[in-house]
């Protein structure tokens, strides 16, 4: 009996880790398959299971899944993300810019989508590029008490930010009332801020792209 439960234990376990190697490689080849346009501005939203990620869905509007979001378009047909993380780079700045491949090196990652801004044209793709590279050279740090200030900012406020600076607006700003720890650590009751899925029912982004685990 007990080499019964054993066997069956083992094989739980086998079915478990092939499962496991073969998500990413199926994300992997449907982002290959995926088509980008030039001068186009991308959102990119992906969603983590981690402490962090779970803390930062509770601030959604509506999707249960997104925990972070960042910005890009096609550089040399590969599409460039600019996004904001609580932990330093190693270019000891709070600003990363990544290709997807990297994007999605989170081992607990379990959602990813891609969504196309709307309306914009030749001249305002330049700006919004321009002003993205142009934070390349800014000292940019997380914004940890979650209010306006010069170069620190959390993931979705620095797109905001960053797109405005070309009069493109996605998401107004959504307050939400907070209690317990997070409300002792920022000293307030209610949370003024630019959720991860706020621009999900704006008229100026389609969504083109989505995978769940």
């Amino acid at each position: 009996m007990k080499f019964k439960y054993l066997f069956a234990i083992i094989g739980l376990l086998l079915v478990i880790i092939f499962f496991s190697f073969h998500k990413t490689p199926s994300l992997n080849n449907r982002i290959k398959n995926l088509e980008l346009d030039q001068e186009t501005i991308y959102l990119i939203q992906r969603g983590t299971t981690g402490k962090l990620g779970n803390v930062a869905k509770d601030f959604n509007i509506k999707n249960s899944y997104a925990s972070h979001l960042g910005i890009g378009f096609l550089e040399n047909n590969s599409l460039k993300i600019y996004h904001v993380y609580v932990d330093k780079s190693k270019n000891n700045s709070n600003l990363y810019i990544e290709n997807i491949d990297d994007f999605i090196k989170p081992e607990d990652l379990n959602y990813l989508s891609v969504w196309k801004l709307r309306n914009i044209d030749s001249k305002s793709f330049r700006h919004i590029r321009q002003t993205l590279i142009q934070s390349e050279k800014e000292n940019i740090s997380f914004d940890f008490k979650f209010e306006e200030s010069n170069n620190a900012y959390y993931c979705s406020e620095f797109i905001v930010r960053k797109l405005e600076e070309s009069n493109v607006k996605i998401m107004s700003d959504h307050k939400k009332k907070i209690v317990g720890m997070i409300s002792q650590i920022l000293k307030k009751d209610t949370l003024t801020y630019f959720p991860v899925d706020g621009f999900e029912s704006s008229r100026n982004t389609t969504r083109i792209f989505e995978w769940v685990k």
